[in-house]
């Protein structure tokens, strides 16, 4: 198995987001556990603290777990290991398989930060996905949307 992320297709999300933030911020976003429970997750979850373990180098882990804000009946978790990691620039990570969602096969991961002037340009694929498994773009948006809400102060 090749740590090349897939080509993107409709199978694949790819999403570019441009963040009112220097990189190192939107970055450390994704990686600091403090951070990433402010804005993980589509808008009806949260990543309590507790619940999140990262352990940053190539080889390491990425793993959370998501539950109902509501307080209903509802977890989610998800891991990934890290297979290449260039501070402050890029992330990429396979996931674990989870075939109580579907998910047989592993999808790769690939978070990309620029320079955009004081901003940051900020590109996210992962894929590939069974066919008509669209949650995650959704759940990708909310969780940009909570992020830019949570860089913006």
């Amino acid at each position: 198995m090749s740590d090349s992320p897939p080509v993107a297709g409709d199978r694949e999300v790819l999403i570019t987001r441009i963040f009112e933030a220097p990189r190192e911020q939107v970055f450390k976003a994704w990686t600091d556990p403090d951070e990433l429970a402010a804005w993980y997750g589509p808008e009806h979850m949260d990543a309590p603290r507790e619940r999140i373990r990262i352990d940053l180098r190539v080889g390491g882990r990425w793993e959370l777990t998501m539950v109902a804000r509501d307080g209903g009946a509802g977890e989610f978790s998800i891991g990934y290991t890290i297979v290449e990691l260039v501070e402050p620039e890029l992330i990429v990570m396979r996931s674990d398989l989870m075939p109580e969602m579907g998910m047989h096969e592993p999808t790769v991961v690939r978070v990309e930060f620029h320079d955009h002037g004081d901003k940051t340009r900020m590109t996210l694929s992962d894929g590939p996905y069974a066919a008509g498994a669209h949650h995650a773009e959704a759940g990708y948006n909310a969780a940009f949307d909570k992020l830019a809400a949570v860089i913006a102060g």
